[in-house]
């Protein structure tokens, strides 16, 4: 009914169905007459009503009138109302009732017509009911005259109402349709804005992926999907993080689910240089350094993260590369500068040597033994030592080493007035080289202490993790920014806060400790916030050290 009523005063809609309408609201009134005085209903009056309404629907129908001037529609409203007037004129007892009828046509050519409308409409019904009825009235009065010009003006007000209404309604729809369009505009923009940054993101070569507060992806490069399609196991179409082949560098240890790069992003980590193995075990498979950041809304609160990897392979294949020629040519120096050392000693023994042929032996051996001592050194360098496999490996426990580490620097802490605090849980034995990760421990625990002010706190815990172990140092010093700790595990890089203070250092401790650990199969990460504190995280797989290359 609604949208009947709505398609009698809209004036877009066809002069059909708007006569189609008002004929069966009129046959329907005839019918209802019928019932009672079929005699009115067959009288030349009422038939010629009809025949007039039969005129303007068959007009209504045969016409394409909104092919034509929208003006000359009004000649079909109009009809309706003539035979409303000759209806009204045989009813007169009936009058106000029937007169009701004549608003249909009013409001569909004030619809149509606007203004126009409403004076076709106001002038057909006073020369076509109001005025006829005036010449049939025995006594003409002020009474007469408002009772008789009462059905006009009501009709000039409705379509003055709906003329108003409709005039609103286009305002409306115009402001609707403007909103609409720049609303598109935008929209436009915005995909056109997202389809410049897919192309240039899938131009780099680094892998990236962005994901939600929650942790589902909103976009991942083409690199990225490559990264997953290498990762994935090949019985699985589309596996999610737990089941992509992400392994510790160097080893068949698989890294536990929250562990892995994606899922410490989406637990608001912010980390850098974080390596991983992607591959199934029996492939040949490829190390990326991963990287991530949170995403922070206009309001400062966190709405996402964005991953970053990096293929890393072609430089760690490098660096083993150097590091076995290292090795391999300090093995080759190390036995004849033995020998040479040998045949001086033998020589300096002869007690007929003059004192100045057993001055210059005494310096051929010394130079000798120096040199030797600097071999020996080159073999024993955290790098090459893995390579050569020079790691000394025994069934240690990670918390009995870190224990001791603590004890140690225990003298230190109460010189600089920081609390030293030890949250250590027994973890199992594993196989590691307990000089060199007693040599890692130092090196977090000293710069730790270093950068803690007086009346800070530094925590050192160990606990089990799924599939690792994991040592962390805590404290409550000055803490670093993003992009410092982005180069943190850099060789010689220190922080601009440490630069600036009188803190003493060289940057080597971390890039040491970075080496040490992925020596282990394992993996050293930061947590930081300026003015706040930093943690250290160490992870270590119980495969550990015993898959390294």
């Amino acid at each position: 009914m609604t949208r009947r009523l709505s398609a009698v005063v809209s004036p877009s809609a066809e002069t059909a169905s708007k006569q189609l309408y008002f004929a069966v609201f009129l046959l329907g009134f005839t019918m209802i007459v019928s019932i009672s005085r079929p005699e009115d209903v067959l009288t030349p009056a009422y038939l010629a009503a009809l025949a007039v309404l039969v005129l303007a629907t068959v007009l209504a129908y045969a016409i394409p009138w909104e092919q034509l001037d929208h003006r000359l529609a009004a000649l079909v409203p109009v009809l309706d109302i003539v035979a409303v007037a000759l209806v009204r004129d045989l009813m007169r007892d009936s009058a106000v009732a029937v007169s009701l009828l004549s608003f249909i046509p009013a409001i569909w050519l004030a619809g149509r017509l606007r203004g126009r409308g409403v004076a076709i409409a106001t002038l057909s019904v006073t020369a076509l009911i109001t005025v006829p009825s005036l010449v049939r009235v025995a006594h003409l009065d002020s009474l007469v005259l408002a009772h008789a010009s009462l059905l006009p003006f009501t009709v000039l007000q409705i379509g003055l109402l709906a003329t108003g209404a409709l005039t609103l309604l286009d305002e409306q729809a115009r402001r609707m349709a403007a909103t609409l369009e720049e609303k598109e505009g935008l929209l436009e923009a915005a995909a056109a804005g997202e389809r410049l940054l897919e192309n240039i993101l899938d131009t780099v070569d680094v892998g990236i992926v962005v994901v939600d507060r929650d942790g589902h992806d909103l976009l991942m490069n083409r690199a990225q999907q490559r990264i997953h399609t290498l990762s994935s196991p090949p019985d699985i179409e589309d596996p999610d993080e737990t089941q992509l082949a992400l392994r510790y560098p160097g080893t068949s240890c698989p890294i536990p689910s929250e562990d892995r790069p994606v899922r410490r992003a989406v637990n608001q980590e912010t980390f850098s240089n974080y390596v991983v193995s992607v591959g199934n075990p029996g492939d040949r498979g490829a190390d990326f350094s991963s990287s991530a950041r949170q995403i922070l809304d206009r309001h400062g609160d966190r709405d996402g993260a964005v991953v970053v990897f990096s293929d890393v392979t072609s430089y760690v294949e490098a660096a083993r590369t150097q590091q076995r020629f290292v090795a391999a040519v300090s093995h080759e120096l190390r036995t004849p500068l033995t020998s040479v050392i040998g045949y001086l000693e033998l020589a300096q023994d002869d007690l007929d040597l003059s004192k100045e042929t057993a001055s210059y032996l005494s310096v051929a051996n010394r130079n000798a033994e120096q040199l030797l001592a600097i071999v020996e050194d080159l073999l024993q360098d955290q790098v090459t030592r893995s390579v050569s496999g020079g790691l000394t490996l025994r069934p240690h426990r990670l918390s009995t080493i870190a224990g001791q580490v603590v004890e140690s620097a225990s003298l230190r802490a109460q010189e600089t007035g920081v609390r030293l605090v030890q949250d250590l849980q027994e973890t199992p034995e594993i196989p590691i080289d307990e000089h060199r990760i007693t040599q890692a421990l130092t090196n977090l625990l000293s710069n730790a202490l270093k950068y803690t002010p007086r009346g800070g706190t530094v925590t050192m815990s160990s606990r089990m993790a799924e599939g690792a172990l994991e040592i962390a140092v805590a404290d409550t010093g000055i803490g670093m920014s993003d992009q410092e700790q982005a180069n943190l595990f850099t060789e010689f890089y220190r922080t601009e806060s440490a630069r600036t203070s009188t803190i003493q250092g060289h940057g080597i401790g971390l890039a040491v400790t970075r080496r040490i650990v992925l020596e282990h199969g394992g993996q050293i990460s930061v947590r930081s916030t300026p003015g706040t504190g930093s943690t250290f995280a160490i992870r270590l797989p119980l495969e550990a050290a015993d898959s390294t290359v």
